[in-house]
Formats: C-alpha cells, structure tokens, sequence
C-alpha cells in the first residue's frame, strides 16, 4: 500500500510499501457555556495492519491446504501406473 500525506503547510510525504498503519486523530474542540471556555479533546484511532494481518494468515492456510490436496493427487497417479 502507498500512504501520501499532506501536511498543513502544503507539502505531501509519500510513504510505499506500507505494510502496517495505525492513525490515531486528535481533535481539539473548543466550548463554551456563556460565561467560561474550554477545550475538549475527541481522540479516534485506526488500525489496518490487523486485519491484513489476518487475511494473509488465510492466504497462507489455503496455499498449504491447496498445496496438500495436489501432493495426494500426485502420489495416486504415481501409484496407479
């Protein structure tokens, strides 16, 4: 995966071959009741590596299986003749 950013002065960073992102999001918020103000601060986050992550662990599971599967199928045919 290919990350750009944009940073606040209008430069971009391009990062390549991500393999692994986490983004975490802080949001100052400015309030007010009519007589004090202050600021509250949402924070959200992002993971997408883990789910990458997991989906290559598939991958990898049915390559095997898949690889298993056509090694019997050889050796019956070898066997067979």
């Amino acid at each position: 995966m290919k990350l750009t950013v944009t940073l606040d002065d209008g430069h971009t960073e391009v990062f390549q071959y991500v393999t692994d992102l986490y983004i975490a999001v802080r949001q100052d918020t400015p309030q007010t009741d009519g007589h004090s103000a202050w600021f509250t601060v949402d924070f959200h986050s992002y993971s997408w590596g883990s789910r990458l992550r997991d989906l290559v662990k598939e991958v990898q599971q049915s390559l095997i299986e898949m690889q298993d599967t056509l090694r019997e199928h050889r050796q019956k045919d070898g066997n067979s003749r």
